[in-house]
This record gives C-alpha cells, sequence and structure tokens, in this order.
C-alpha cells in the first residue's frame, strides 16, 4: 500500500510497503514533487502487484553476473562457450566495481564498452557485450530493474581485424611447405606430423592435440573428432568446442600413408621400453611421449617460412589454409562447413566471405565467356535485324 505525504520543507515523500518472503519491507522515496511523488508511487504499487523484486537493484552488477553466470548458464553447452561467459563476467566485475544494478544507466555501460573497444576488434567488443546484456535482460524478466542500460549500446571496435589475406596461404606456398616437410619426414619431427594434419584436416590446435589413434580408420582413410585437448583448465581431454564439432572426415591417400607410417614407428619405439609411455594413446606426442604446445609448433612453422621463404603464419591459419584450398578448388560451402564442424552454414560464410566475394566474382567471368562462347557467330554468319 501506497502513502503519499509533503513533508516540512515543501517537498513530498511517498511510501510503499509490502511483503517479500514472509517480510514486510518499505520502498521510500522524497524530495519531490507531488506530482511525480503520485506517479511513482503507482508505478511501484504496480510492480509490488505484478510480483516485481523491488529490492534485487540494489545488488553490484558484478556479483549479481556471477552468480547469474553460476546458476543458469555455466556447463550449459561447451567449455569453449563457458570461457566467453567468463571473460564478460570478469569485465562486469573489473568495470562496474561498485555500481548497482538499479543505478546502472546507459551512459556509464557505453563508456566502459567505449573504452575497451578502443583495444579491440568489433567482434570481440560484440562477445564481450553479447552476455551481459543477456544477464541484464534476465534481470528485467525477473523484476530486478525496470530499464534496460543496454539499450541501443553501439559496440564498434577501433582496432581493425587483421588482413583475411594474411591468415592463410596460397596454393603455391602450401605445396612447397607440404612437400618440403614430406621429403625428410622422421617420426621425432612431430611438430611437422602436426603442421601437415592441420593441412590436409582443417582441424583446430586442440583437436589436433587430442587425436587418439583409435579415431583414425587408415582402411578407410578417416579421422573422426570427437574430442580435443584442454590446454587451459583440466590439461587433459575435453569435450570438442561445440557438439557440431564432432565429426567425420575423410582424408587422402599420402596423409594416410605417412600416418601409418607414424604409427609404425611408435610402436617399434614403444616396444623397446617396459611401460607404455603413452597411455593415453595419443597421435602427437615427441620422442619423450608428451605433447606439444602451440608456441613450439609455431615456432617450427616460422622457421620452416623462413628457410622456404614463404609467408609467416600461425597454427590456426592452417586451418584456414586448408578451408580456402577446398572452395577454390570449387568445394560447396556447406560441405565445407560440415567438415571445419560449424554450428551453421552462416558461421562458415562470415569467416571465408572475402574468399567467396572473389570465386563470384571469377565465376562471373566465366559465366560471361561461356554466354560469348554460345552466342559468337562463324565469320560467314551475320546477326539478323529484328524489326
Amino acid at each position: 500500500m501506497a502513502t503519499i505525504k509533503q513533508l516540512e520543507d515543501g517537498s513530498w515523500e511517498f511510501r510503499v510497503r509490502y511483503y517479500s518472503g514472509g517480510k514486510q519491507k518499505e520502498i521510500r522515496r522524497r524530495g519531490l514533487k507531488k506530482r511525480e511523488a503520485v506517479k511513482q508511487a503507482n508505478e511501484m504499487e504496480n510492480k509490488v502487484l505484478k510480483g516485481y523484486d523491488l529490492q534485487g537493484g540494489n545488488v553490484e552488477f558484478g556479483p549479481y553476473m556471477r552468480d547469474w553466470y553460476e546458476t543458469f548458464r555455466k556447463g550449459e553447452h561447451s567449455a569453449y562457450n563457458d570461457e566467453e561467459i567468463e571473460r564478460s563476467v570478469r569485465f562486469a566485475e573489473n568495470n562496474f566495481s561498485g555500481v548497482k544494478l538499479r543505478d546502472l544507466t546507459r551512459k556509464e555501460y557505453q563508456q566502459a564498452i567505449n573504452q575497451y573497444a578502443s583495444g579491440h576488434s568489433t567482434a570481440s567488443v560484440r562477445k564481450i557485450h553479447m552476455y551481459m546484456k543477456a544477464c541484464l535482460q534476465d534481470a528485467i524478466q525477473d523484476g530486478v530493474i525496470y530499464k534496460d542500460p543496454t539499450y541501443r549500446i553501439k559496440t564498434k571496435g577501433r582496432i581493425k581485424p587483421k588482413d583475411e589475406q594474411l591468415k592463410f596461404l596460397n596454393l603455391a606456398d602450401t605445396e612447397k611447405l607440404s612437400r618440403y616437410i614430406l621429403k625428410d619426414l622422421k617420426w621425432r619431427y612431430i611438430s611437422r606430423h602436426m603442421i601437415l594434419f592441420a593441412l590436409a584436416t582443417g582441424c583446430r590446435f586442440s583437436e589436433v592435440s587430442g587425436m587418439t589413434w583409435d579415431c583414425i580408420d587408415l582402411d578407410n582413410k578417416t579421422v573422426r573428432v570427437d574430442k580435443k585437448w584442454d590446454w587451459h583448465n583440466t590439461h587433459t581431454f575435453g569435450p570438442t568446442k561445440t557438439a557440431s564439432s564432432k565429426r567425420l572426415i575423410t582424408i587422402d591417400d599420402e596423409t594416410a600413408k605417412w600416418l601409418e607410417h607414424l604409427k609404425v614407428e611408435q610402436s617399434a619405439q614403444k616396444a623397446k621400453l617396459k611401460e607404455d609411455p603413452n597411455p593415453n594413446n595419443l597421435v602427437f606426442v615427441d620422442k619423450t611421449y608428451h605433447l606439444v604446445s602451440d608456441n613450439a609448433v609455431n615456432k617450427t612453422l616460422r622457421l620452416l617460412a623462413d628457410k622456404l621463404s614463404i609467408k609467416k603464419v600461425t597454427f590456426h591459419a592452417l586451418r584456414h589454409t586448408h578451408a580456402s584450398i577446398q572452395l577454390y578448388s570449387g568445394r560447396s560451402i556447406s560441405w565445407l562447413s560440415k567438415r571445419l564442424g560449424h554450428a551453421s552454414i552462416m558461421t562458415t560464410y562470415k569467416v571465408y566471405i572475402h574468399i567467396i566475394d572473389e570465386l563470384f566474382t571469377r565465376e562471373n567471368e566465366e559465366s560471361n565467356e561461356t554466354m560469348s562462347t554460345i552466342f559468337k557467330l562463324d565469320a560467314k554468319q551475320k546477326v539478323v535485324n529484328i524489326r
């Protein structure tokens, strides 16, 4: 129930009493004009009737989002998704320390986003914003707050994304790199094996690291991707990035040959030892039967690039290289999407739009050449005038 009265200084106040959790609580606002006091009192009464949590907005944004994440989102999808939300939670904790939900304004929110955007790309800014927005919209749905501080927030980053051309090797460089490695491929050169495998399959580094021999069918020339190696948290096997990342992909004859050779060599070395040094049955382990870090593989890539005078790229660029070669070779975008383990074809389209646009231009030119050939007249023929 609301009560409104005038104070000694001539201003007005309202009080709204209500029950929550079996206890009587009160909301009071002072220093208002009469009209505003009546309006706010009525709004508060309506919120009480609708079951809104009028005191919920007193909690700080950071702790509220942490609790939201732990309660509603953690473990809901993949470990990778958890890591993305965790980054957004830490952003809220670090940038809105001491700010209560009810006091968070659009201006304050936009200022924090702007500061982050000054050193990051648009994609990075939007990821941080996306989960904070989801949290705050749930708070509105639960009646904790009444206005959305993320409404029409701008999320454009100031740092341009890296040139897509730097993210993959062209066909000539890929052939040069692959042939050089294959000329002298010893079982202990495991970083080189990983480079070849990524080029042949388009697998992510964590998927290559977590590859086990039971997932490689050399007879049918297939590779089953059903797990990854979690380098960040557990340092053991973990689920794939997304559910769609689980997939069965084919490999070519040459890749099957060097994989078989690697398996034979590893088995021969293991036979000399009393205990199995590779109980996890991992494919890509070094001569001490340990996994190789991405830093080590990237170092090998840089050394090979210098030696062969080719573009320097990171290991992840080998995934883009595989995809680019497939697209330039005429593979469909839907086929590539499944091979890469993307959640949807739109993901593939967005990542490789620069190549798709280039192919579109090339196909336009080829189409024009085809039609010109069809319509081209012999020297003896003449165009008939149509009246």
